[in-house]
Protein backbone atom coordinates (compact mmCIF):
# COMPACT_ATOMS: atom_id res chain seq x y z
CA UNK A 1 0.00 0.00 0.00
CA UNK A 2 2.87 2.37 0.71
CA UNK A 3 3.64 2.56 -3.01
CA UNK A 4 1.07 5.32 -3.25
CA UNK A 5 2.94 7.69 -0.96
CA UNK A 6 6.13 7.55 -2.98
CA UNK A 7 4.35 9.13 -5.94
CA UNK A 8 4.74 12.89 -6.13
CA UNK A 9 1.45 14.68 -5.78
CA UNK A 10 2.10 16.63 -8.98
CA UNK A 11 2.40 13.39 -10.94
CA UNK A 12 -0.86 11.84 -9.81
CA UNK A 13 -2.91 13.21 -12.70
CA UNK A 14 -0.53 11.87 -15.34
CA UNK A 15 -0.12 8.48 -13.66
CA UNK A 16 -3.78 7.84 -12.89
CA UNK A 17 -5.45 9.45 -15.90
CA UNK A 18 -7.96 11.30 -13.74
CA UNK A 19 -8.38 14.00 -16.41
CA UNK A 20 -9.20 11.59 -19.26
CA UNK A 21 -12.81 12.79 -19.35
CA UNK A 22 -11.85 16.44 -19.05
CA UNK A 23 -11.98 19.00 -16.29
CA UNK A 24 -15.44 20.18 -17.36
CA UNK A 25 -16.91 16.69 -17.04
CA UNK A 26 -15.32 16.31 -13.61
CA UNK A 27 -16.77 19.57 -12.35
CA UNK A 28 -20.23 18.86 -13.79
CA UNK A 29 -20.24 15.55 -11.93
CA UNK A 30 -19.17 17.27 -8.71
CA UNK A 31 -21.97 19.81 -9.18
CA UNK A 32 -24.56 17.06 -9.60
CA UNK A 33 -23.27 15.17 -6.55
CA UNK A 34 -23.52 18.45 -4.69
CA UNK A 35 -27.15 18.76 -5.82
CA UNK A 36 -27.84 15.25 -4.50
CA UNK A 37 -26.16 16.20 -1.24
CA UNK A 38 -28.46 19.21 -0.95
CA UNK A 39 -31.43 16.92 -1.58
CA UNK A 40 -30.23 14.47 1.09
CA UNK A 41 -29.80 17.23 3.67
CA UNK A 42 -33.23 18.58 2.77
CA UNK A 43 -34.84 15.21 3.46
CA UNK A 44 -32.72 14.71 6.58
CA UNK A 45 -32.99 18.10 8.29
CA UNK A 46 -36.38 19.58 7.42
CA UNK A 47 -37.93 17.54 10.22
CA UNK A 48 -36.07 19.72 12.75
CA UNK A 49 -38.35 22.65 11.88
CA UNK A 50 -41.47 20.97 13.24
CA UNK A 51 -39.99 18.45 15.65
CA UNK A 52 -41.99 19.98 18.51
CA UNK A 53 -45.18 19.55 16.45
CA UNK A 54 -44.32 15.92 15.73
CA UNK A 55 -43.57 15.41 19.43
CA UNK A 56 -47.00 16.75 20.34
CA UNK A 57 -48.91 14.85 17.63
CA UNK A 58 -47.17 11.51 18.26
CA UNK A 59 -47.17 12.09 22.05
CA UNK A 60 -43.49 11.37 22.62
CA UNK A 61 -40.85 12.78 24.98
CA UNK A 62 -38.08 15.23 24.14
CA UNK A 63 -35.47 12.45 24.27
CA UNK A 64 -37.57 10.29 21.95
CA UNK A 65 -37.94 13.21 19.54
CA UNK A 66 -34.16 13.75 19.56
CA UNK A 67 -33.70 10.06 18.79
CA UNK A 68 -36.07 10.32 15.82
CA UNK A 69 -34.05 13.25 14.48
CA UNK A 70 -30.61 11.83 15.25
CA UNK A 71 -30.31 8.29 16.60
CA UNK A 72 -32.69 6.43 14.28
CA UNK A 73 -31.00 8.06 11.30
CA UNK A 74 -27.48 7.61 12.65
CA UNK A 75 -27.64 3.88 13.36
CA UNK A 76 -28.63 2.79 9.86
CA UNK A 77 -26.58 5.56 8.21
CA UNK A 78 -23.50 4.26 10.01
CA UNK A 79 -24.06 0.51 9.72
CA UNK A 80 -25.15 0.52 6.07
CA UNK A 81 -22.04 2.48 5.20
CA UNK A 82 -19.86 -0.63 5.71
CA UNK A 83 -21.35 -2.87 3.00
CA UNK A 84 -21.87 0.14 0.75
CA UNK A 85 -18.22 1.16 1.13
CA UNK A 86 -17.20 -2.37 0.14
CA UNK A 87 -19.49 -2.15 -2.90
CA UNK A 88 -18.20 1.29 -3.92
CA UNK A 89 -14.67 -0.09 -4.42
CA UNK A 90 -16.02 -2.89 -6.65
CA UNK A 91 -19.24 -1.89 -8.40
CA UNK A 92 -20.82 0.94 -10.35
CA UNK A 93 -20.98 4.00 -8.13
CA UNK A 94 -23.74 5.48 -10.29
CA UNK A 95 -26.06 2.52 -9.60
CA UNK A 96 -25.28 2.71 -5.88
CA UNK A 97 -26.14 6.42 -5.83
CA UNK A 98 -29.40 5.83 -7.75
CA UNK A 99 -30.50 3.13 -5.31
CA UNK A 100 -29.62 5.27 -2.29
CA UNK A 101 -31.51 8.36 -3.49
CA UNK A 102 -34.59 6.26 -4.28
CA UNK A 103 -34.59 4.63 -0.84
CA UNK A 104 -34.20 7.83 1.15
CA UNK A 105 -36.86 9.63 -0.93
CA UNK A 106 -39.43 6.88 -0.34
CA UNK A 107 -38.49 6.76 3.34
CA UNK A 108 -39.10 10.51 3.68
CA UNK A 109 -42.59 9.96 2.32
CA UNK A 110 -42.97 7.11 4.84
CA UNK A 111 -42.07 9.55 7.64
CA UNK A 112 -45.08 11.56 6.59
CA UNK A 113 -47.26 8.47 6.93
CA UNK A 114 -45.99 7.60 10.42
CA UNK A 115 -48.68 7.48 13.13
CA UNK A 116 -46.53 6.74 16.18
CA UNK A 117 -43.02 6.53 17.58
CA UNK A 118 -42.20 3.01 16.21
CA UNK A 119 -43.31 3.76 12.63
CA UNK A 120 -41.54 7.13 12.59
CA UNK A 121 -38.41 5.45 13.96
CA UNK A 122 -38.49 2.84 11.18
CA UNK A 123 -39.04 5.44 8.45
CA UNK A 124 -36.19 7.63 9.70
CA UNK A 125 -33.98 4.53 9.75
CA UNK A 126 -34.81 4.11 6.07
CA UNK A 127 -33.71 7.68 5.36
CA UNK A 128 -30.37 6.92 7.02
CA UNK A 129 -29.92 3.67 5.09
CA UNK A 130 -30.51 5.39 1.76
CA UNK A 131 -28.29 8.38 2.47
CA UNK A 132 -25.42 6.07 3.48
CA UNK A 133 -24.93 5.32 -0.24
CA UNK A 134 -24.03 8.88 -1.20
CA UNK A 135 -21.04 9.70 1.01
CA UNK A 136 -18.63 6.83 0.09
CA UNK A 137 -19.65 7.09 -3.57
CA UNK A 138 -19.07 10.85 -3.59
CA UNK A 139 -15.71 10.57 -1.82
CA UNK A 140 -14.53 7.97 -4.31
CA UNK A 141 -15.76 9.79 -7.42
CA UNK A 142 -14.37 13.19 -6.40
CA UNK A 143 -10.99 11.73 -5.44
CA UNK A 144 -10.79 9.92 -8.79
CA UNK A 145 -11.71 13.06 -10.71
CA UNK A 146 -8.98 15.40 -9.41
CA UNK A 147 -5.25 15.16 -8.60
CA UNK A 148 -4.25 15.43 -4.94
CA UNK A 149 -2.97 19.00 -5.10
CA UNK A 150 -6.32 20.28 -6.44
CA UNK A 151 -8.65 18.03 -4.42
CA UNK A 152 -9.65 20.22 -1.47
CA UNK A 153 -11.52 22.76 -3.62
CA UNK A 154 -13.93 20.21 -5.14
CA UNK A 155 -14.40 18.70 -1.68
CA UNK A 156 -15.19 22.21 -0.44
CA UNK A 157 -17.73 22.59 -3.25
CA UNK A 158 -19.22 19.23 -2.23
CA UNK A 159 -19.31 20.45 1.38
CA UNK A 160 -21.27 23.46 0.13
CA UNK A 161 -24.02 20.98 -0.66
CA UNK A 162 -23.99 19.84 2.94
CA UNK A 163 -24.26 23.36 4.29
CA UNK A 164 -26.57 24.46 1.46
CA UNK A 165 -28.84 21.48 1.97
CA UNK A 166 -29.20 22.32 5.63
CA UNK A 167 -30.02 25.94 4.83
CA UNK A 168 -32.40 25.07 2.02
CA UNK A 169 -34.13 22.54 4.26
CA UNK A 170 -34.97 25.41 6.57
CA UNK A 171 -35.87 27.88 3.82
CA UNK A 172 -38.01 25.44 1.83
CA UNK A 173 -39.47 23.91 4.97
CA UNK A 174 -40.25 27.38 6.29
CA UNK A 175 -41.92 28.37 3.02
CA UNK A 176 -43.98 25.17 3.02
CA UNK A 177 -44.88 25.79 6.66
CA UNK A 178 -46.37 29.08 5.49
CA UNK A 179 -48.60 27.12 3.09
CA UNK A 180 -49.31 24.17 5.39
CA UNK A 181 -49.09 25.02 9.08
CA UNK A 182 -47.35 22.01 10.70
CA UNK A 183 -49.72 21.97 13.69
CA UNK A 184 -52.95 22.11 11.65
CA UNK A 185 -54.77 19.23 9.95
CA UNK A 186 -55.91 19.34 6.30
CA UNK A 187 -58.69 17.22 4.81
CA UNK A 188 -58.22 16.08 1.20
CA UNK A 189 -61.14 13.66 1.01
CA UNK A 190 -63.93 12.55 3.33
CA UNK A 191 -61.70 10.09 5.17
CA UNK A 192 -58.22 11.37 4.29
CA UNK A 193 -56.71 13.95 6.67
CA UNK A 194 -53.05 14.87 7.17
CA UNK A 195 -51.21 17.17 9.52
CA UNK A 196 -49.34 20.02 7.87
CA UNK A 197 -45.94 18.51 8.74
CA UNK A 198 -46.94 15.27 6.98
CA UNK A 199 -47.81 17.14 3.77
CA UNK A 200 -44.45 18.94 3.86
CA UNK A 201 -42.61 15.61 4.04
CA UNK A 202 -44.59 14.29 1.04
CA UNK A 203 -43.73 17.36 -1.03
CA UNK A 204 -40.02 17.12 -0.18
CA UNK A 205 -39.61 13.35 -0.56
CA UNK A 206 -41.26 12.60 -3.91
CA UNK A 207 -39.05 14.66 -6.34
CA UNK A 208 -35.94 12.64 -5.41
CA UNK A 209 -37.16 9.65 -7.44
CA UNK A 210 -36.97 11.64 -10.69
CA UNK A 211 -33.75 13.49 -9.85
CA UNK A 212 -31.94 10.21 -9.09
CA UNK A 213 -32.19 9.11 -12.75
CA UNK A 214 -29.95 11.98 -13.91
CA UNK A 215 -26.86 10.25 -12.47
CA UNK A 216 -26.86 7.95 -15.51
CA UNK A 217 -26.19 10.94 -17.77
CA UNK A 218 -22.61 10.96 -16.42
CA UNK A 219 -19.83 8.45 -17.01
CA UNK A 220 -17.78 7.24 -14.05
CA UNK A 221 -14.17 8.41 -13.72
CA UNK A 222 -11.46 5.76 -13.83
CA UNK A 223 -10.23 4.63 -10.41
CA UNK A 224 -6.97 6.37 -9.57
CA UNK A 225 -4.05 5.98 -7.15
CA UNK A 226 -4.45 2.18 -7.09
CA UNK A 227 -1.06 0.63 -6.19
CA UNK A 228 0.28 -1.62 -8.94
CA UNK A 229 1.44 -4.09 -6.28
CA UNK A 230 -2.08 -4.61 -4.91
CA UNK A 231 -3.41 -8.14 -5.43
CA UNK A 232 -7.12 -8.13 -6.24
CA UNK A 233 -9.52 -5.85 -4.42
CA UNK A 234 -8.61 -5.49 -0.73
CA UNK A 235 -11.37 -5.90 1.86
CA UNK A 236 -11.91 -4.44 5.30
CA UNK A 237 -9.24 -6.71 6.81
CA UNK A 238 -6.70 -5.05 4.52
CA UNK A 239 -8.04 -1.63 5.39
CA UNK A 240 -7.87 -2.28 9.13
CA UNK A 241 -4.30 -3.53 8.71
CA UNK A 242 -3.47 -0.33 6.85
CA UNK A 243 -5.05 1.77 9.62
CA UNK A 244 -3.38 -0.18 12.43
CA UNK A 245 0.05 1.04 11.38
CA UNK A 246 -1.20 4.63 11.48
CA UNK A 247 -3.53 4.35 14.48
CA UNK A 248 -2.57 7.67 16.07
CA UNK A 249 -3.65 9.60 13.00
CA UNK A 250 -6.78 7.66 12.08
CA UNK A 251 -8.15 7.26 15.60
CA UNK A 252 -7.74 10.92 16.54
CA UNK A 253 -9.06 12.13 13.18
CA UNK A 254 -12.24 10.08 13.49
CA UNK A 255 -12.86 10.96 17.13
CA UNK A 256 -12.33 14.65 16.39
CA UNK A 257 -14.71 14.44 13.46
CA UNK A 258 -17.38 12.81 15.64
CA UNK A 259 -17.21 15.72 18.07
CA UNK A 260 -17.19 18.38 15.37
CA UNK A 261 -20.10 16.81 13.52
CA UNK A 262 -22.06 16.35 16.74
CA UNK A 263 -21.83 20.11 17.27
CA UNK A 264 -23.08 20.86 13.76
CA UNK A 265 -25.92 18.32 13.96
CA UNK A 266 -26.80 19.47 17.48
CA UNK A 267 -27.07 23.04 16.21
CA UNK A 268 -29.26 22.00 13.27
CA UNK A 269 -31.51 19.87 15.44
CA UNK A 270 -32.00 22.13 18.46
CA UNK A 271 -31.74 25.69 17.12
CA UNK A 272 -35.29 25.74 15.66
CA UNK A 273 -36.60 24.75 19.10
CA UNK A 274 -34.41 27.46 20.66
CA UNK A 275 -35.96 30.22 18.51
CA UNK A 276 -39.46 28.82 19.03
CA UNK A 277 -39.22 28.43 22.81
CA UNK A 278 -37.03 31.41 23.74
CA UNK A 279 -38.00 33.98 21.11
CA UNK A 280 -41.48 32.75 20.16
CA UNK A 281 -40.80 32.43 16.44
CA UNK A 282 -43.04 30.41 14.10
CA UNK A 283 -41.74 27.58 11.89
CA UNK A 284 -41.95 29.87 8.84
CA UNK A 285 -39.89 32.60 10.55
CA UNK A 286 -37.29 30.12 11.79
CA UNK A 287 -37.02 28.51 8.36
CA UNK A 288 -36.44 31.81 6.60
CA UNK A 289 -34.01 33.50 9.00
CA UNK A 290 -32.02 30.50 10.21
CA UNK A 291 -31.90 29.07 6.68
CA UNK A 292 -30.66 32.35 5.23
CA UNK A 293 -27.92 32.65 7.84
CA UNK A 294 -26.67 29.13 7.11
CA UNK A 295 -26.72 29.70 3.36
CA UNK A 296 -25.05 33.09 3.16
CA UNK A 297 -22.01 32.83 5.41
CA UNK A 298 -20.89 29.20 5.16
CA UNK A 299 -21.63 28.86 1.44
CA UNK A 300 -19.68 32.01 0.62
CA UNK A 301 -16.71 30.95 2.74
CA UNK A 302 -16.38 27.28 1.74
CA UNK A 303 -14.61 27.88 -1.60
CA UNK A 304 -12.24 30.25 0.23
CA UNK A 305 -11.47 27.61 2.85
CA UNK A 306 -10.87 25.01 0.12
CA UNK A 307 -8.74 27.29 -2.06
CA UNK A 308 -6.63 28.42 0.92
CA UNK A 309 -5.89 24.84 1.99
CA UNK A 310 -4.99 23.75 -1.56
CA UNK A 311 -2.72 26.80 -1.94
CA UNK A 312 -0.90 26.06 1.32
CA UNK A 313 -0.70 22.34 0.52
CA UNK A 314 0.95 23.03 -2.86
CA UNK A 315 3.52 25.14 -1.05
CA UNK A 316 4.61 22.29 1.15
CA UNK A 317 2.39 22.56 4.25
CA UNK A 318 1.44 18.87 4.19
CA UNK A 319 -0.52 18.98 7.48
CA UNK A 320 -2.55 22.06 6.55
CA UNK A 321 -5.88 20.19 6.59
CA UNK A 322 -5.46 19.42 10.28
CA UNK A 323 -3.58 22.57 11.27
CA UNK A 324 -6.57 24.51 9.94
CA UNK A 325 -8.82 23.06 12.66
CA UNK A 326 -6.58 24.34 15.45
CA UNK A 327 -7.36 27.90 14.39
CA UNK A 328 -10.91 27.76 13.08
CA UNK A 329 -12.63 25.62 15.72
CA UNK A 330 -11.70 27.78 18.74
CA UNK A 331 -12.38 30.96 16.75
CA UNK A 332 -15.77 29.72 15.58
CA UNK A 333 -16.72 28.31 18.97
CA UNK A 334 -16.81 31.72 20.64
CA UNK A 335 -19.60 33.28 18.55
CA UNK A 336 -21.45 29.95 18.39
CA UNK A 337 -21.67 29.74 22.18
CA UNK A 338 -22.50 33.43 22.52
CA UNK A 339 -25.35 33.07 20.01
CA UNK A 340 -27.41 31.12 22.53
CA UNK A 341 -26.67 33.38 25.50
CA UNK A 342 -27.51 36.85 24.15
CA UNK A 343 -31.01 38.24 24.64
CA UNK A 344 -31.57 39.59 21.11
CA UNK A 345 -32.83 37.16 18.47
CA UNK A 346 -31.13 39.12 15.68
CA UNK A 347 -27.84 39.10 17.57
CA UNK A 348 -28.21 35.33 17.95
CA UNK A 349 -28.64 34.97 14.20
CA UNK A 350 -25.60 37.12 13.37
CA UNK A 351 -23.40 35.29 15.86
CA UNK A 352 -24.59 31.94 14.51
CA UNK A 353 -23.75 33.07 10.98
CA UNK A 354 -20.27 34.20 12.00
CA UNK A 355 -19.53 31.01 13.92
CA UNK A 356 -20.80 28.73 11.15
CA UNK A 357 -18.78 30.68 8.58
CA UNK A 358 -15.55 30.19 10.53
CA UNK A 359 -15.98 26.44 11.05
CA UNK A 360 -17.55 25.75 7.63
CA UNK A 361 -14.29 24.57 6.03
CA UNK A 362 -13.64 21.87 8.60
CA UNK A 363 -15.82 19.23 6.92
CA UNK A 364 -14.03 19.62 3.57
CA UNK A 365 -10.52 19.75 5.01
CA UNK A 366 -11.03 16.70 7.22
CA UNK A 367 -12.37 14.72 4.26
CA UNK A 368 -9.47 15.81 2.07
CA UNK A 369 -6.98 14.79 4.77
CA UNK A 370 -8.52 11.31 4.99
CA UNK A 371 -8.60 10.76 1.24
CA UNK A 372 -5.00 11.94 0.87
CA UNK A 373 -3.99 9.24 3.33
CA UNK A 374 -5.44 6.18 1.57
CA UNK A 375 -4.93 4.55 -1.82
CA UNK A 376 -7.57 4.44 -4.54
CA UNK A 377 -8.63 0.87 -3.79
CA UNK A 378 -9.40 1.77 -0.17
CA UNK A 379 -11.36 5.00 -0.65
CA UNK A 380 -14.85 3.53 -0.45
CA UNK A 381 -13.99 1.61 2.71
CA UNK A 382 -12.29 4.64 4.25
CA UNK A 383 -15.38 6.73 3.54
CA UNK A 384 -17.70 4.05 4.94
CA UNK A 385 -15.75 3.84 8.20
CA UNK A 386 -15.74 7.64 8.20
CA UNK A 387 -19.53 7.73 8.11
CA UNK A 388 -19.76 4.81 10.56
CA UNK A 389 -17.91 6.79 13.21
CA UNK A 390 -19.31 10.12 12.03
CA UNK A 391 -22.82 8.73 12.14
CA UNK A 392 -22.42 8.58 15.88
CA UNK A 393 -22.50 12.37 15.78
CA UNK A 394 -26.15 12.23 14.72
CA UNK A 395 -26.84 10.35 17.93
CA UNK A 396 -24.44 12.23 20.23
CA UNK A 397 -25.29 15.81 19.18
CA UNK A 398 -29.08 16.01 19.50
CA UNK A 399 -29.22 13.51 22.39
CA UNK A 400 -26.52 15.35 24.37
CA UNK A 401 -28.31 18.68 24.04
CA UNK A 402 -31.64 17.06 24.97
CA UNK A 403 -30.04 15.25 27.94
CA UNK A 404 -28.38 18.42 29.29
CA UNK A 405 -31.62 20.35 28.88
CA UNK A 406 -33.85 17.68 30.41
CA UNK A 407 -31.59 16.31 33.16
CA UNK A 408 -29.11 19.09 34.04
CA UNK A 409 -31.15 22.29 33.65
CA UNK A 410 -34.57 20.56 33.80
CA UNK A 411 -36.11 23.51 31.97
CA UNK A 412 -37.13 23.42 28.30
CA UNK A 413 -36.68 27.21 28.08
CA UNK A 414 -32.95 26.82 28.85
CA UNK A 415 -32.17 24.99 25.64
CA UNK A 416 -29.85 27.85 24.66
CA UNK A 417 -27.66 27.31 27.73
CA UNK A 418 -27.65 23.57 26.97
CA UNK A 419 -26.47 24.22 23.43
CA UNK A 420 -23.74 26.65 24.51
CA UNK A 421 -22.36 24.24 27.12
CA UNK A 422 -22.25 21.34 24.69
CA UNK A 423 -20.75 23.35 21.81
CA UNK A 424 -17.95 24.85 23.91
CA UNK A 425 -16.83 21.54 25.42
CA UNK A 426 -17.11 19.52 22.20
CA UNK A 427 -15.20 21.97 19.97
CA UNK A 428 -12.30 22.37 22.39
CA UNK A 429 -11.93 18.61 22.72
CA UNK A 430 -12.17 18.22 18.93
CA UNK A 431 -9.33 20.72 18.39
CA UNK A 432 -7.18 18.78 20.88
CA UNK A 433 -7.82 15.53 19.01
CA UNK A 434 -6.98 17.12 15.66
CA UNK A 435 -3.61 18.21 17.04
CA UNK A 436 -2.89 14.59 18.00
CA UNK A 437 -3.98 13.51 14.50
CA UNK A 438 -1.73 16.13 12.91
CA UNK A 439 1.32 14.82 14.73
CA UNK A 440 0.42 11.26 13.80
CA UNK A 441 -0.02 12.27 10.17
CA UNK A 442 3.44 13.86 10.02
CA UNK A 443 4.93 10.83 11.75
CA UNK A 444 3.69 8.25 9.25
CA UNK A 445 4.40 10.56 6.31
CA UNK A 446 8.05 10.75 7.36
CA UNK A 447 8.22 6.97 7.81
CA UNK A 448 7.40 6.29 4.15
CA UNK A 449 9.61 8.91 2.55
Amino acid sequence: MDTLYRVKSGDVAELSGVHAEGRVQAWLLVMFITLLTILSLLDRNVIALFLDDIRADLQISELQASFIYGGAFAITFSLMGLPIGWAVDRMSRRKIIFAGVSIWSLSTVACGLANGFPSMLLARAGVGAGEAALVPSAHSIISDSFPAKYRTLPFAFYAMGQKGGAGLALLIGGALAGLFSPHLSYQFAPHITFWGWQIILFVIGLPGLAIALIIFAFSEPARSDVPTTAAGRPGYINYLGFVRGRARYFTSLHLGMILFQSVYIGIMGATPSFFARVHGWSAAEIGFWFGTIILVGPLASLPIHGWACDWLFRRGLRDVHLRYQLVMLPLGGLPLCAAYLVSSSMASLLLLGLGMTLVAGSQATMTASLQLSVSGDLRGKAASVWILTGGLASLIGPSSVAFINEKVFANSAMIGQSLALFIGCALLLAAFLFEIARRGFLQFQRSIQ
